[in-house]
């Protein structure tokens, strides 16, 4: 791998040059290509975890597995991935660029106690009807695609990207000083580039840069093809956790593919904006917010810097959080929560003209809740729609008999412009075990 860069900070970035016509334009590797969703899953009461295809269109889950007579039984099938559904130090992820699957085997000794062992991480690749050989060899194997990419031993979570002919991850981490032993935020841009002629694999990860701070730096999403990151910059300590976030920075930045991370975009103090519950996004070249107290969400053009206020959210003043979660033919969803339960609202972009959707199912029966996006691809949806009541019955130590309510989940797939539209006639999904959790 290539040297790692020195940290940038605000006073040392530099920015993109504005010429640099030739730089990689990236898209984001997903997990969804020709109307299916790749989705590693148990297929029946053995636990074990096979690699799955959920269509978006009929809802139905098989095993992605083309092997002549398999009765996707065993390791022996081509879609099998673990021998179990524990969580495990080591394992396989799948993601696609639409053509091939791409098999992403990765460690996390680090968060299992094992910060001794050498990392562990290769790329296999297969066309779209899943693997040729067993995944299991794999693991003990010599990959076929490219070799270690890991810097360390803490991952936490890599997004993937192309350029139409390379890969790229960006890698966040929390490995441990290695001097005083106090954990640290790393964040690594790993260019998968061609390998030198005569190499066992064809693609060898080159590290172009890397951070090592004790602030994050997060992705949040892609700008005209460049990843974004949000660099957050630590407040004075104050004794208290929640505090030290409320007076912590942000700065939103581009990171090219060469390393150099460009001058800020954006700047503000996190404790001015309501919380998200699962990170703000840039969506469609925007960045979408609403000050604490406040109603009124704000669309920032992150090409011009212009910032205006899109509408005023009704009774979201007093709210916990705002997450705008996609836009869509010119429309924003948005979710505002609070303790009563969640508020859908679905806002056009050019006018801000708002439309409530309306919840479709509570959580313990009480708490209001709207469908839950697991995977949107196209003009398709992945939704967490409800919940089905079971009751289990099982013995305690004290040998008496006690029954409870284990809830399933309850899935459905629908056109993403007919659910802006209001309209709940869902296909529910219909899946191999109903335990599996999408």
């Amino acid at each position: 791998a290539a040297p790692a860069s020195q940290p940038a900070t605000a006073d040392t970035a530099e920015a993109v040059p504005a010429e640099e016509s030739a730089r990689p334009v990236l898209r984001e590797l997903t997990r969804c290509a020709d109307g299916q969703y790749y989705v590693a899953s148990g297929i029946d009461e053995s636990g074990q975890v096979f690699l799955t295809t959920v269509n978006l269109y009929d809802g139905r889950q098989r095993v992605c597995c083309s092997r002549p007579g398999c009765a996707h039984q065993d390791e022996s099938c081509w879609a099998w991935m673990r021998a179990s559904t524990v969580a495990q130090p080591q394992w396989l992820d799948v993601y696609t660029d639409g053509e091939r699957l791409y098999w992403v085997n990765r460690s996390d000794y680090g968060h299992y106690g094992m910060e001794n062992n050498t990392p562990q991480s290769s790329v296999f690749v297969t066309g779209p009807e899943g693997a040729a050989a067993p995944p299991a060899e794999w693991l003990a194997g010599t990959p076929n695609y490219c070799g270690d990419f890991l810097q360390d031993n803490s991952c936490m979570d890599i997004r993937w990207f192309t350029d139409g002919e390379t890969l790229w991850a960006y890698i966040t981490s929390n490995p441990p000083d290695e001097t005083t032993g106090e954990q640290t935020f790393a964040a690594t841009l790993v260019h998968l580039a061609p390998a030198p002629e005569g190499s066992e694999v064809p693609y060898a990860a080159q590290v172009v840069w890397r951070q090592v701070r004790d602030g994050n730096t997060g992705y949040v999403g892609l700008l005209d093809g460049q990843i974004v990151v949000q660099v957050q910059y630590p407040g004075p300590d104050t004794g208290s956790l929640a505090d030290n976030y409320k007076n912590s920075t942000s700065e939103l930045r581009v990171l090219g593919c060469d390393g150099t991370l460009g001058e800020p975009l954006l700047t503000f103090t996190n404790g001015d904006w309501k919380n998200t519950v699962n990170g703000t996004t840039i969506l469609d070249g925007h960045w979408y917010r609403m000050s604490l107290h406040s109603a009124d969400l704000e669309a920032v053009d992150l090409c011009t810097g212009e910032s205006r206020t899109l509408c005023t959210l009704p009774g979201a003043e007093d709210s916990n959080s705002m997450t705008p979660e996609l836009v869509y033919n010119g429309r924003l969803m948005v979710d505002v929560s609070d303790v009563a339960g969640d508020t859908r609202y679905v806002i056009d972009t050019a006018t801000g003209d708002t439309v409530t959707l309306p919840a479709t199912w509570a959580k313990d029966g009480a708490v209001p809740r709207a469908p839950v996006f697991c995977q949107v691809a196209g003009d398709r949806c992945l939704m967490l729609v409800g919940t089905q009541d079971r009751m289990l019955t099982t013995m305690g130590q004290d040998g008496a008999t006690y029954t409870f309510n284990s809830p399933l989940s309850v899935y459905a797939v629908s056109d993403l412009g007919a659910y802006l539209d209001g309209d709940q006639d869902w296909q529910i999904c219909t899946l191999l075990d109903p335990d599996t959790i999408l």
